[in-house]
């Protein structure tokens, strides 16, 4: 083993380090002050001082954080080019006993290791256990600070105090007070996002509009999902992801909006989302394996005529992993031919939710209701396709479908109080007006709106096409079949 240490022009070079792990904390010895005691230290061994190494509000004990200044300070004591290194104390250089072992075995090379108090000679078995006990001791006294915090976090959160270090979006900085101009903006966010616009669009939007967030940064998609749900946006308290008290002050969005954005990301599947160009992706089945058929872009098909590019629904493999890719329909064809069955569907008296002239003032109400009981069991039937491929726990199954489930018991009770009073007009005059409103309504739908419309009206019912049995450019109509699931 060498022990030959590194020696500049006026003896032995020895390098400083000094870290605090949180800017601007005053219980902290600053790290002038720590690098100002490592150079007499440096002086007292007749040392002279080589590279000064500084880790600001940096931990040594989170695995997660990476400390760029004592990574290079360990390149150059494993590569050699420094004799040592002294630092303010053993805790200031780690606290972590798997990093001191890394230390260890650069020091077969030969190096000096000083702190304020002494010398740790790794060369021998004592010394060796001298600095791993030190070590082991500064990881203990982080754990139990660990511990400590997490209690205090936990308990803190339970009393209905957050524990946020930045000013949560849409309030002060003490988290209660609400801050108006970003109140508004934030209920937008989640107003659209109900409605189904992607985050990507609402964060352009925002940066568009020069909105920025809490801390004056662009929005990106991402971003606008983080800050809308958050709990405290629902009058709720988290700590470490679970619900444990309600929030003092005014709830932004309220507890039932901030559940149906809660319950909708967690219905998600993981990759990229589904494309905003399909209104029936996944809404619609084939007629020869009964998989959904989801959207795909005809690049080498000539444009619409519009100019836009070209899409069919197709039972593809590669999306829904056991599609039979033996049905396929061109997207705007299918978008139409659905356009006209739910008009048709909806405005037909007979239909569990047609409306007519004597209960207008019901169907104002019963409308918002049926879309959001559609749009709910979705969400649950998603939830459900998710556990059972195990993308999901079951705990977090439960926290989500739980509240969904409250919800969905919710809007039918009300739709069944509206339904009791509802009358049935089905003269001719009726039907013509109930069709012309509904055609208006699904024409002026955007393309959430449109799929809410598609999932009202297919209520207890599937959609199926089936293979094309001609070939040629006009449609056949029959290939879409619809079927009466209650009826099973």
């Amino acid at each position: 083993m060498s022990n030959t240490l590194v020696m500049g022009a006026g003896g032995l070079i020895l390098d400083i380090y000094a870290r605090v792990s949180r800017v601007g904390d005053d219980r902290q010895r600053s790290t002038g002050g720590q690098v100002g005691d490592c150079r007499v230290r440096v002086a007292e061994h007749g040392a002279t001082v080589g590279e000064v190494f500084i880790d600001q509000g940096r931990s040594a004990w989170n695995p997660r954080v990476r400390r760029k200044a004592w990574q290079s300070l360990m390149e150059r004591l494993e590569s050699g080019a420094t004799g040592g290194v002294v630092v303010f104390d053993m805790a200031r250089f780690s606290r972590r006993p798997i990093e001191g072992e890394r230390l260890i075995l650069a020091a077969e090379k030969g190096l000096v290791i000083l702190d304020s108090e002494g010398e740790y000679d790794l060369s021998t078995a004592n010394g060796r256990k001298a600095f791993r006990d030190q070590l082991n001791a500064a990881a203990y006294e982080s754990d139990r600070l660990s511990t400590r915090v997490k209690r205090g976090k936990r308990l803190k959160a339970i009393g209905g105090e957050t524990n946020h270090t930045h000013r949560p979006y849409g309030y002060e900085r003490d988290g209660v007070t609400v801050r108006e101009t970003e109140a508004g903006v934030l209920r937008e966010m989640a107003t659209r996002m109900l409605a189904g616009e992607s985050l990507r669009k609402i964060a352009v939007d925002l940066n568009g509009r020069g909105i920025t967030t809490s801390v004056g940064a662009q929005w990106s998609g991402e971003k606008v999902k983080r800050v809308v749900l958050n709990p405290r946006n629902g009058g709720l308290v988290a700590h470490l992801g679970e619900v444990v008290a309600r929030a003092p002050g005014t709830a932004l969005i309220g507890e039932a909006d901030w559940e149906r954005l809660t319950a909708m990301f967690a219905a998600r599947g993981k990759g990229r989302p589904a494309s905003a160009e399909y209104v029936c992706s996944g809404l619609v089945h084939c007629g020869h394996c009964g998989r959904q058929l989801t959207g795909r872009v005809m690049a080498n098909r000539a444009p619409y005529p519009d100019g836009s590019v070209r899409r069919r629904y197709w039972c593809q493999k590669r999306v829904t992993g056991g599609g039979c890719n033996k049905v396929s329909v061109d997207m705007l064809i299918l978008d139409t031919a659905m356009g006209a069955l739910v008009v048709t569907i909806l405005s037909d008296p007979r239909h569990a939710e047609a409306v007519n002239a004597a209960a207008v003032a019901a169907a104002e109400k019963r409308a918002p209701i049926a879309d959001a009981l559609a749009a709910s069991e979705e969400l649950a039937t998603a939830l459900s396709a998710r556990l059972g491929r195990g993308e999901i726990s079951l705990e977090r199954y439960d926290a989500a479908v739980e509240p969904l489930d409250r919800r969905i018991a919710e809007l039918r009770g009300k739709l069944d109080a509206l339904d009791t009073v509802a009358v049935v007009d089905d003269s001719e005059q009726a039907l013509a007006e109930s069709v012309e409103v509904w055609t208006a309504r699904w024409e002026a739908a955007n393309l959430a709106e449109k799929r809410t419309l598609i999932q009202r009206a297919l209520r207890g019912k599937r959609v199926k096409i089936m293979p094309a049995t001609t070939r040629g450019r006009l449609f056949d109509r029959d290939r879409i079949v619809v079927e009466d699931r209650t009826a099973a």
